[in-house]
């Protein structure tokens, strides 16, 4: 039986889907998170971080050049 894809918006991603997006590895999103520079919550003893706490957490590291 295949499985069918969900047109679902995403609200949290895993710290390993959080690490793979940003190209970096699991322990230092677990960093991240233990230093309080990236929001998270937790469902269990799972550990997720909100889509918009990422976007913002990208955006606020992101450096534009200066003319």
């Amino acid at each position: 039986m295949k499985k069918e894809s969900s047109n679902v918006e995403r609200l949290s991603y895993s710290v390993q889907e959080a690490a793979s997006a940003l190209g970096v590895s699991s322990r230092t999103v677990h960093e991240f998170v233990k230093d309080g520079n990236l929001a998270h919550f937790r469902m269990g003893t799972r550990v997720l971080i909100p889509a918009d706490a990422l976007r913002q957490f990208i955006e606020s590291r992101t450096q534009t050049q200066k003319s």
